[in-house]
């Protein structure tokens, strides 16, 4: 049995353990989850300009088992919020409760409709913010070449923008969050896959066909584990919570033994990011094994991203990283300067996402913000 059994990147069908690792993760910090109900909400924290402007306007998170929707007030704060059921419907019921969300929010925030001047909103899968029109969406059926921006705007009568719901997430964390001021960013997303997104020159990067940031589909060993899109060698397919279970897994049916199954049920595969996080708090060193050789497959695809673009910062958000804290982050780090190249390029900073749970709604009320503004300059010109 050798200490690299679990984490070296070229031993992929090792079923053995390392018996003797340095526990970096144990000190995990757990993550609090609280069912969110529609209230009003009082900020203190000053708003980012980003989110500054006139009139009200509304963010939505669209996300496979639930819609969150919230009211960003003149200031930039947040002054309500709500949630409803996405449900297994799908197709145009989604919309529907997708305008809900909006109407409870404004409702509960004691405005009226007409008193929301723009939408926002961030979606699962491939988005042409351009046209409004998602290519297809995880979970929920029906949304094939769906025109959201436009059934969304017919329902509310509200100008409404649209996007990838991680590129939303990276427009917030650099408009609000840990990435204000960065010229050159890059953002790594792991949750139950990987996303990511990249600002350059201060602007989010789309690619020719709205494409780009795609970093969980680089390949980081090639003929290597098979990623759900049907390639093989992905960085989703290592460091994903999906793929952080599936080899929890197979080490377990291999013989090797976990808190995890006491913590989630005997069906690891069923394990949530808070799950595998309360066990590395534990100490429990299959977990620990396994996410150390995540962190060294995710310091590769960072590594190889920054050799590319040269960013300054990189912020690393998703359910994983928000659940495991920065203990996680910093292994990364640790490993990210183990790659000789990438130590040498400059004083590359990489955090953990500061906006957490609110990223997604703040970054569609940051492009509701400027969809605003497009229609404010269109009807002045």
């Amino acid at each position: 049995m050798t200490d690299t059994s679990i984490t070296d990147a070229h031993n992929e069908d090792a079923d053995s353990i390392p018996a003797d690792h340095d526990g970096n993760v144990a000190a995990v910090i757990l993550d609090d989850e609280h069912p969110m109900e529609a209230h009003t909400e009082v900020h203190t924290r000053a708003a980012s300009p980003a989110l500054i402007g006139e009139g009200y306007v509304a963010g939505i998170d669209l996300g496979g088992t639930k819609i969150l929707a919230a009211i960003f007030a003149p200031n930039g704060t947040i002054v309500s919020r709500s949630k409803v059921l996405t449900g297994s419907v799908g197709g145009l019921d989604v919309i529907d409760r997708m305008a809900a969300a909006v109407r409870e929010a404004a409702g509960v925030a004691g405005l009226s409709l007409s008193q929301i001047t723009a939408v926002g909103t961030g979606v699962p899968g491939p988005v042409n913010p351009d046209t409004g029109v998602v290519h297809v969406t995880p979970n929920i059926p029906g949304w094939e070449l769906m025109p959201l921006r436009d059934e969304l705007s017919s329902r509310l009568g509200i100008p409404v923008a649209v996007d990838n719901d991680v590129r939303v997430a990276v427009i917030a964390e650099h408009g609000a969050g840990a990435g204000q001021g960065a010229r050159n960013m890059v953002a790594v997303w792991p949750g139950t896959g990987v996303g990511g997104g990249i600002i350059i020159n201060g602007k989010i990067y789309t690619g020719a066909d709205s494409y780009a940031g795609e970093i969980g589909h680089i390949t980081v060993k090639v003929g290597g584990a098979p990623c759900g899109c049907g390639g093989r060698g992905h960085l989703e397919a290592y460091c994903s919570r999906t793929a952080i279970v599936k080899r929890l897994h197979k080490l377990v049916r291999s013989g090797h033994k976990t808190r995890l199954t006491r913590i989630a049920g005997k069906n690891i595969l069923k394990a949530k990011s808070s799950d595998i996080a309360e066990a590395a708090s534990l100490g429990d060193p299959l977990v620990l094994a396994v996410l150390e050789r995540t962190a060294r497959y995710l310091a590769i695809g960072i590594a190889s991203v920054s050799n590319l673009l040269n960013p300054e910062l990189v912020v690393l958000g998703g359910g994983v990283v928000e659940a495991l804290g920065a203990p996680y982050v910093d292994l990364i780090t640790a490993f990210v300067r183990e790659q000789p190249f990438a130590a040498t390029t400059g004083p590359l900073r990489i955090v953990q996402s500061a906006l957490g749970d609110d990223a997604g709604v703040t970054g569609a009320a940051i492009i509701a913000r400027q969809i605003r503004n497009r229609h404010n300059s269109e009807e002045t010109a």
